[in-house]
């Protein structure tokens, strides 16, 4: 997965509804995302490596939105310098070794939570080049993607970091056509929940742990998913975090890919 994600309040607001809270929680969940965005404004498009704050819910029953960093600081971290050097390594991580990795291993038994999102955006690469895909629900409804989290307090400043890192699986079919990072070994993609698996992933993991991970550790169908190339998203020519960011753009590189398909299904 690229570091890249978004996120918009009035999606989050959407998921409360299917969840089918009632009218008074719905609005303090409004609440909650109306503070959030009045500190950090709108989000279409956030790199990880700018450790931004999303909403995160950890409890279905009783939701509280958190505003969370992301980029996951243990509570074991010694002081702010371990801290900053941490964070970009942990943006993702892999359910394969959720379990097992000391950054993550505290934080998978006590601190799962849901991330909240519209989508995700992912890089195709081709002779040298990367080109943005932005993944979405194809109803374009909320996305739920499975996190962790952590609380941290800085010793110098008595600072409470709130962070969390979202954990990601085998990528499905689509993204096996999409994310073809040469030095990955096989495409990934985030472990996106449905609403039963939102309850499970919350669920005390007291016992079997390693089961009950690797029962949800699944990629999500791609019947239920839908991809466009997006313009650029890193480096000079990015557009920023602005609306424009999630509009289908067309590369003439890609453009050609799809006409020589096109070409071979003729001839056959």
């Amino acid at each position: 997965m690229c570091y890249d994600s978004l996120s918009l309040t009035r999606r989050a607001l959407d998921y409360g509804k299917r969840l089918g809270y009632s009218e008074d929680t719905i609005q303090e969940l409004e609440e909650q995302f109306l503070r959030i965005r009045e500190t950090q404004g709108p989000v279409f498009h956030a790199s990880g490596y700018a450790h931004p704050s999303l909403p995160i819910l950890r409890d279905l029953d009783n939701p509280e939105v958190e505003a969370r960093l992301w980029g996951l600081v243990p509570s074991w971290v010694k002081d702010k310098e371990q801290a900053t050097s941490i964070w970009n390594r942990t943006l993702n991580a892999r359910s394969e070794t959720l379990l097992e990795k000391p950054a993550f291993r505290q934080a998978a038994k006590k601190g799962r939570c849901l991330v909240v999102t519209d989508g995700f955006f992912e890089h195709h690469h081709k002779n040298g080049k990367s080109f943005p895909f932005l993944v979405q629900h194809e109803d374009e409804g909320p996305m739920i993607l499975a996190g962790i989290s952590a609380d941290w307090t800085d010793p110098e400043t008595g600072r409470v970091w709130r962070s969390f890192s979202i954990v990601t699986t085998e990528g499905n079919a689509l993204l096996s056509e999409i994310h073809n990072n040469p030095k990955l070994k096989g495409p990934r993609m985030p472990l996106i929940l449905d609403r039963e698996n939102q309850d499970l992933w919350l669920e005390d993991w007291e016992a079997n742990p390693k089961e009950r991970l690797e029962h949800l550790s699944q990629p999500y169908h791609d019947d239920n998913l839908k991809a466009h190339a997006v313009a650029p998203i890193r480096g000079k020519k990015a557009l920023g975090n602005v609306k424009q960011a999630l509009e289908e753009y067309h590369y003439p590189e890609l453009e050609e890919d799809s006409a020589n398909d096109n070409a071979q299904m003729e001839l056959f």
